[in-house]
């Protein structure tokens, strides 16, 4: 045996998934990718429990954004390998991620509002908000801005002004908490 020895000593399951986390927080792509390339077949088989939020996560909304972060950052640089099956996981179906329906609907009511269907528009974005109960995120924070505004038009146009009010106000309010001074247009 030699003087020094190369081997590096084995990461233990949650090392190895803290390790990654705390790379994708500090950006650090060439750790990612050297943990990804080195224990792909193990990261993809304990990314099932790394999207589940532990409970002491849970109660931490710094905590979550890192762990969701960490799960987001892990399978993009999987996919990255040409292994899509863990960012498959994390986005689900189309159909069935929420922020994909809310994108959707809140496309399908500017069109509604740009012929004048304000009722219509109106119902759509008032059930994707409800379909969006509860999540958080960068996605939301992106989406839900836009909502309040684009909900605010379309009942200012209605004929109902306080409404309109109310929601313009909670669309900045919204932008003013997350520091968006574009009013959703990131």
């Amino acid at each position: 045996m030699g003087l020094f020895s190369f081997r590096r000593a084995a990461l233990a399951d949650d090392e190895l998934r803290d390790t990654l986390f705390e790379a994708v927080a500090a950006s650090d792509t060439r750790v990612v990718k050297n943990l990804t390339t080195r224990h792909l077949e193990r990261i993809i088989a304990l990314f099932p429990a790394w999207k589940i939020l532990p409970p002491a996560v849970r109660s931490d909304s710094s905590q979550i954004k890192f762990w969701a972060e960490g799960v987001i950052g892990v399978a993009s640089a999987v996919a990255a390998l040409g292994d899509r099956s863990l960012m498959a996981q994390v986005q689900g179906q189309p159909e069935e991620n929420i922020l994909v329906s809310w994108q959707n609907a809140f496309l399908a009511a500017q069109t509604d509002a740009n012929v004048g269907n304000y009722s219509s528009a109106i119902r759509a974005l008032e059930q994707a908000l409800e379909d969006a109960s509860g999540l958080t995120g960068t996605g939301v924070d992106h989406l839900l801005p836009k909502t309040y505004g684009l909900l605010g038009t379309l009942y200012y146009r209605a004929g109902n002004k306080e409404r309109a009010r109310a929601l313009t106000l909670k669309a900045k309010e919204h932008c003013d908490r997350i520091g968006d001074d574009e009013g959703g247009e990131r």
